[in-house]
């Protein structure tokens, strides 16, 4: 057994712990709670004779869960740095198309495994990986890192029926289809046909796997439910994917997947840039979680989502970094730093959970994973704080973001 004491525990579930610990035996939470307490009583309960086993006293500074990063795409890692900030989302996705078609094979391969290991040295014990090849998977299985792979389907000319092992060959290998860490995913309403929404829905329904959406991420996707024209219509028609018989839905993005049976409490939309209080009352209606980027939002120029107004309509929050196509780092202590920053009104210990308890549940871990439970996996790690005081969540989520947290065990 080893007890980690620290002058703060971040459990998650219930409030910080001031001068608190955490009972770890065979890489499982034994107990959480003041220090004395997990040390003496709780021990001496089971043995009678107190704690035996070792004491790792960490000092000033706060021990919490790994983070759950809801949406990523580890395959655009190797675009690091190519692709600047941009004030314009059409010009930036443009960019990030040619950049990553000019990628070879082997600078997929490496970008991904630095952006696993980034991932992990910042705090990240669970990732919702987005892929569109599946090129990510074996690495993810050879990683320490736990994971949802969402493999992610583009076809906004197909019609029914569609077969989707057919038409995504990926999907129907033997380790894939079996497995309940892969989900089928659409990429977003302005990529993906109607028929193309349902088939994707009843290959995850049948295994009762999440799923995931781009939703409201800029105006353009807008326009084109709306009217069915502008820059998203030119863009699939150079691309070969315009469907001449589409006919608009004339409707919000969400209320067009809800029409289409694709929301619901496994469903993971992101972004929600652009989405109105319809929209929202539609997410919360169906129990749809909306895992929010907004570093990445603000480096794309899609602009930022109403983080306030979200919170204050009840719509289940997660968090994201997307790729490093689109964000300065995989770092996910960076959303929650913006956060904080941007609206300090809240308190900081809700970032904390829309960054872990909120993604694990989301993600459907959350019995292993996402807070500092008796009985969950023993994914905790350490950030040192000089003076925790009255700044304590701003001094913690900086620390966060400046690459300070550690691993423990």
């Amino acid at each position: 057994m080893i007890a980690h004491l620290a002058s703060w525990v971040l459990p998650v579930n219930r409030p910080p712990i001031r001068d608190g610990a955490v009972l770890v035996q065979g890489g499982v939470i034994r107990a959480v709670g003041p220090a004395r307490e997990v040390c003496s009583s709780f021990l001496s309960s089971l043995s009678g004779s107190g704690f035996r086993g070792l004491i790792c006293d960490h000092g000033s500074g706060a021990i919490l869960p790994g983070l759950v990063n809801c949406h990523t795409h580890l395959e655009f890692s190797a675009l690091a740095g190519r692709i600047p900030p941009q004030e314009r989302w059409q010009v930036w996705l443009e960019a990030a198309l040619a950049a990553r078609e000019a990628l070879a094979p082997g600078e997929v391969a490496q970008g991904i495994l630095r952006g696993l290991e980034a991932l992990r040295r910042n705090g990240t014990a669970l990732v919702g990986e987005v892929s569109n090849t599946g090129a990510s998977l074996k690495y993810l299985e050879n990683s320490e890192l736990a994971y949802h792979l969402f493999y992610e389907c583009l076809g906004f000319n197909l019609l029914e029926p569609v077969d989707l092992g057919k038409s995504f060959p990926f999907l129907a290998e033997a380790g894939v289809a079996a497995s309940p860490r892969v989900s089928a995913a659409a990429h977003a309403p302005y990529s993906v046909s109607a028929a193309l929404f349902r088939a994707i829905s009843r290959w995850n329904d049948a295994g009762c796997r999440p799923q995931t959406v781009h939703l409201g991420e800029s105006r353009e996707e807008l326009a084109l439910l709306a009217e069915g024209n502008g820059f998203l219509r030119d863009l699939l028609k150079r691309r070969g994917r315009w469907l001449d018989a589409f006919q608009p839905p004339g409707e919000s993005p969400a209320a067009y997947l809800q029409h289409l049976g694709f929301l619901g409490p496994r469903t993971l939309a992101v972004h929600g840039v652009w989405l109105d209080e319809a929209d929202w009352r539609l997410l919360v209606q169906s129990r749809t979680w909306l895992v929010l980027c907004p570093r990445a939002n603000r480096y794309t120029g899609a602009g930022l989502p109403p983080v306030d107004r979200l919170l204050q309509a009840r719509v289940n929050l997660a968090l994201g970094t997307d790729s490093l196509a689109g964000n300065w780092d995989l770092n996910l202590f960076g959303e929650i730093d913006w956060l904080q920053r941007t609206f300090p009104a809240y308190p900081g210990d809700l970032w904390l959970r829309l960054a872990t308890l909120n993604g694990a549940r989301a993600l459907g871990r959350d019995r292993d994973l996402g807070s500092l439970e008796p009985g969950k996996k023993a994914a905790l790690g350490f950030i040192p704080l000089d003076k925790p005081g009255e700044d304590f969540w701003q001094e913690l989520f900086t620390a966060g973001a400046a690459g300070k947290f550690r691993w423990l065990g």
